[in-house]
C-alpha cells in the first residue's frame, strides 16, 4: 500500500524505488491527485499536511508550490504520477492506480493509455467512487473496489462496478464470505504483517494490499 508506507516515506519516489528493490514481481498501488496545472502527483491525502507538514491543498496548487515540498520524516519530495511512476515502471510493473477526486476522469486515461494502458494497470477505487469506473470499463481496464466492515451496507448496490473487491483484513469472516460469493478474488487491505496476511488467508482473500512489505513480501 503506497509502496510499504509502514517502512518508508509515503508517496515518495524513495518509496517506490525501495518497493521495486524488495521484489521484482510486487504490484504497487498509487493514489493520485491532479494539481491546477493539470498534472498528477501521488498522495492518498487530498491535502500535504499529514505527510510533508505544510498543509496545502492538492487539487488547487501548482507544482511550484508542491515541489518545495519535503517529508517531515526523510525530507523527500512528492513523487509525480509521469516522472516518479510512469517513466520508471510503467511497462513493467503492475500498478493499482486510484484516482482519489473520481474526477478528470477522461484526462486520467488519455495518459494511462499513452503507457501501458489496460495492459497492466489496474483502476482503483473506494467503493462509493463511480465515474473512474465507469470510464475504465469503457476502456477496458480492471476495476477493483474497495470496502470496509463499516461499508458493506451498501455492497449489494455498488459491487457491479468493480471486476475485482478489497476489504479490511479484520473485517468478519462472513463479510469475506459475502464478497466471495460473487465469484470475484478478495484482495485484503491493509496487511502489515505476517499475522494480518494469515488472518486474511484464513478468510479466503485472494491477495494482499500490503503496508509492511519487508515484514510480508519475501525477497
Amino acid at each position: 500500500a503506497r509502496c510499504g508506507a509502514r517502512n518508508v516515506v509515503e508517496g515518495t519516489a524513495r518509496a517506490f524505488r525501495a518497493a521495486a528493490a524488495s521484489s521484482p514481481e510486487l504490484g504497487f498501488e498509487v493514489p493520485v491527485w491532479r494539481r491546477s496545472d493539470g498534472f498528477w502527483v501521488v498522495s492518498e491525502d487530498a491535502t500535504t499536511g499529514r505527510v510533508f507538514g505544510a498543509n496545502d491543498n492538492i487539487q488547487s496548487s501548482t507544482w511550484s508550490t508542491l515541489s518545495a515540498l519535503r517529508t517531515t520524516v526523510g525530507g523527500h519530495p512528492m513523487a509525480r504520477l509521469v516522472n516518479d511512476v510512469l517513466n520508471p515502471y510503467g511497462m513493467s510493473r503492475i500498478l493499482f492506480i486510484d484516482n482519489k477526486a473520481d474526477r478528470h476522469v477522461h484526462t486520467f486515461f488519455d495518459l494511462l493509455d499513452s503507457y501501458a494502458g489496460k495492459t497492466r494497470y489496474v483502476s482503483k477505487d473506494y467503493f462509493a467512487a463511480k465515474n473512474t469506473a465507469v470510464e475504465a470499463h469503457k476502456r477496458g481496464y480492471v476495476t477493483w473496489g474497495y470496502y470496509y466492515d463499516r461499508n458493506m451496507t451498501a455492497f449489494a448496490a455498488t459491487q457491479s462496478r468493480f471486476d475485482l473487491l478489497g476489504l479490511n483484513y479484520s473485517a468478519p469472516a462472513a463479510d469475506f464470505l459475502i464478497m466471495r460469493a460473487t465469484g470475484k478474488a478478495v484482495i485484503a487491505h491493509v496487511i502489515t504483517t505476517p499475522s494480518s496476511a494469515s488472518t486474511a488467508s484464513c478468510k479466503g482473500a485472494s491477495g494482499y494490499m500490503v503496508s509492511g512489505v519487508k515484514q510480508v513480501v519475501p525477497n
